[in-house]
């Protein structure tokens, strides 16, 4: 398997991640561990990073299936130092008469080796059979990917104010990414030549802020649908850097602040009228009958005026149509 159907495998697991698709997942899964990439492949795709961290996957199907993986793969690159002689016997990398001297020494001693002292920690080293040269895709699952450290190919705008914005949108779209390299960076270009166009091609302070905005949303970690969005190409960079602080909120604080805007409501418009107590409502939380009611014109005169109920067990409230009170 090529380093392309790695990456669109790495996009199909992603997606299936995403999408909680459980099966697909395992589908994935199990196709990459019938394949053992190569230490270059591993490096160019870094599937290791994603596959790494479903070790963690709530599924225990997945879970095992991820650490299989990754132990097959570490395995499959982490070749042993041992040599192999021509006969097909495997040769200890360290000599016969030195290995059996060195088991000999004394605790607390010193190894000896041809009657000379010889640093523990050499020996330690002397005596290892293999070595962990697994490959940083696999390793660092909990690295997280910066412009540094990706180093996609980038061509520099011969402004440092304008190229250290590019990095700092790059480093606020990529940290929980599994895009690759090339994705983000055309994306964080895209966006700063966006906000540069808006101020007439000069980076000016309200350039700077704009962009200072723009990148302390995308980086909320309370808010990766936004990332997400603008990653995968269905929010534009025109549309992004256009929209308010209100727009760019995730769908659970939108959810918040529409709910504090009711109780506001439901509180000022509550804080002349006198209430009533009535059981001609019906709470549609709990069931129950005893409530509170008041009514207000809050819209135009020739309109009906507007019923506000509050149930008296459960503190639930709602309107009620006028014809329905007495």
């Amino acid at each position: 398997m090529n380093a392309d159907e790695i990456i669109q495998l790495k996009k199909s697991l992603a997606k299936a991640l995403d999408g909680g698709m459980t099966s697909n997942v395992l589908d994935i899964l199990n196709r990459l561990k019938d394949n053992t990439p190569t230490k270059e492949v591993l490096k160019k795709t870094e599937i290791g990073l994603i596959i790494g961290k479903q070790r963690l996957h709530p599924n225990p199907e997945v879970a095992k299936l991820a650490k299989e993986i990754v132990k097959k793969w570490r395995d499959a690159v982490s070749p042993s130092k041992a040599n192999n002689a021509p006969n097909g016997s495997t040769k200890s990398a360290v000599p016969e008469s030195k290995a059996d001297t060195v088991n000999n020494a004394t605790p607390g001693q010193s190894p000896m080796v041809n009657g000379k002292k010889i640093k523990r920690e050499n020996t330690q080293d002397s005596l290892s059979s293999s070595s962990s040269d697994i490959p940083t895709s696999i390793d660092s699952e909990k690295r997280e990917r910066s412009f540094d450290r990706d180093r996609p190919p980038y061509k520099s705008t011969n402004n440092s104010a304008r190229d250290k914005c590019v990095k700092m949108l790059y480093d606020s779209m990529v940290f929980d990414s599994y895009a690759d390299s090339d994705i983000i960076l055309l994306r964080a270009i895209t966006i700063e030549k966006t906000v540069f166009d808006q101020f007439g091609r000069q980076v000016i302070d309200k350039y700077r802020d704009k962009l200072r905005g723009l990148i302390s949303n995308l980086r909320d970690k309370k808010n990766p649908g936004l990332r997400k969005r603008i990653v995968d190409g269905e929010l534009q960079a025109e549309d992004f850097c256009t929209m308010s602080k209100e727009d760019m909120a995730s769908e659970e604080k939108k959810a918040r602040d529409n709910e504090i805007r009711q109780e506001n409501l439901f509180k000022a418009l509550g804080a002349g009228p006198t209430q009533a107590e009535t059981d001609m409502f019906l709470c549609g939380k709990c069931r129950n009958r005893k409530c509170t009611y008041y009514q207000m014109q809050t819209r135009s005169a020739d309109e009906p005026m507007t019923t506000f109920v509050t149930c008296t067990v459960c503190n639930n409230r709602w309107k009620e149509k006028l014809s329905k009170v007495c």
